[in-house]
């Protein structure tokens, strides 16, 4: 018996249409111009998945906000809502990975990678492991993902974001992203750089000079977003 797809969002397509609107407001100037954008998704499984992110991005981060119950604290930490609605963006992103997850053990094994056992060195599977995170890593999703954005929201995040002595090409900086990301998962370290204001941190030994706020990052996502789920530009 074939497996029946899990739809409920879009079976809930009015109380969730009606969040993705309100999560995506900004991006367009009308609401008939956002219906006529989800209804021009392409198929039942992208617009189930459109409206879970869109529904998720107005919980966790649009109108969501990290609070406190603890005597001698603030109720709302600045650091504390801007590292939750970070990690929230990030796996909203990576839930949009095409490809379905597997382990390198699979990956070497399967007939596909065609790999000629024994791998004699070290070399070899240093080369094969590389091969894997480029097909199936997760950093290559939040690259794809900005990379996607317009040339002007791109040149933004340029002028937001230096790293000095890197190029600053979108890979680049997406990858700094994508590490603040792993920092919180890996190391338990806040995001605390997303204010706006100037910051200096390191990256891999060299300096980090920040401008990029929440708030922009958010409408980058949103871009981003909308351009994902538009036909004609999933398929450049």
């Amino acid at each position: 018996m074939p497996k029946l797809k899990d739809h409920r969002y879009l079976f809930g397509k009015d109380k969730f249409l009606e969040y993705s609107f309100q999560a995506l407001q900004d991006q367009f100037d009308t609401k008939d111009e956002f219906i006529s954008f989800f209804e021009n998704i392409e198929n039942d499984d992208q617009k189930n998945l459109f409206l879970k992110i869109a529904s998720f991005y107005l919980f966790l981060v649009k109108n969501g906000d990290w609070s406190v119950d603890i005597s001698g604290s603030s109720k709302n930490i600045d650091y504390l809502t801007d590292t939750y609605k970070y990690i929230a963006i990030f796996s909203l992103i990576e839930s949009l990975q095409e490809k379905e997850h597997i382990d390198f053990y699979s990956y070497l094994v399967r007939r596909k990678t065609k790999v000629q056992f024994p791998i004699n060195n070290k070399i070899e599977i240093e080369q094969l492991y590389r091969d894997y995170k480029q097909e199936y890593g997760a950093i290559q999703q939040s690259d794809k993902f900005f990379k996607s954005l317009s040339a002007k929201s791109k040149a933004d995040l340029i002028k937001n974001l230096e790293v000095k002595k890197a190029e600053p090409t979108i890979e680049n900086l997406s990858k700094y992203l994508y590490n603040l990301r792993s920092k919180f998962v890996h190391e338990a370290e806040l995001v605390a750089n997303m204010s706006g204001r100037p910051t200096v941190s390191g990256y891999r030994k060299k300096f980090v000079i920040c401008t990029l706020s929440l708030k922009k990052l958010m409408a980058f996502f949103e871009e981003g977003l909308i351009t994902y789920f538009t036909p004609d530009k999933r398929k450049t």
